[in-house]
């Protein structure tokens, strides 16, 4: 049986659950309930939930920085119950499709050098090492900045390259 998972914008009503998911994935790096009503109320930028038969599976917080012309995946995570699951990949394509709507040049983020399974995400997903934060994480882990173009062109060449 296929598995239909609802991605919809978080609300306040979510919270314990993100939080849960949150404290599984990050630990002492958890953020606290005041700062997820913060980023689902307030922040510029969009915070997201899957959901399958009404639990929250996983979810992502993205900041839009018109300046920089640049969305920055702040936190994206998945409950270990949902890995493998393509949910991952669920929201990361809907992380790109934001980006693309608004105009946006490139997206960022940083991850744990020690988090392999999320960096074969990012890097199948077109992102690159840009350069490595130290000692980013509370107990002193680097972390590795990583960005992508909103719009990664793919291109398919059927025999040989056309001539000019």
């Amino acid at each position: 049986m296929e598995q239909r998972f609802i991605l919809r914008l978080a609300e306040i009503d979510d919270i314990p659950s993100i939080m849960e998911i949150e404290q599984i994935c990050f630990d002492k790096d958890s953020f606290s309930k005041r700062q997820f009503v913060y980023l689902i109320s307030q922040a510029k930028g969009y915070f997201c939930v899957v959901e399958y038969q009404q639990r929250v599976g996983g979810y992502f917080s993205v900041l839009i920085n018109q300046r920089a012309c640049s969305l920055r995946i702040y936190s994206i995570a998945v409950h270990p119950d949902f890995r493998g699951k393509k949910v991952g990949q669920l929201l990361i394509d809907q992380i790109a499709v934001i980006a693309q709507k608004q105009g946006l040049k490139r997206i960022t983020l940083e991850v744990n050098v020690s988090n392999s399974p999320a960096i074969h995400l990012y890097e199948k997903n077109g992102f690159k090492c840009i350069s490595i934060k130290e000692n980013y994480y509370h107990n002193g882990t680097s972390a590795y900045y990583m960005q992508r173009p909103t719009i990664v062109e793919w291109i398919f060449f059927s025999g040989s390259p056309a001539s000019s």
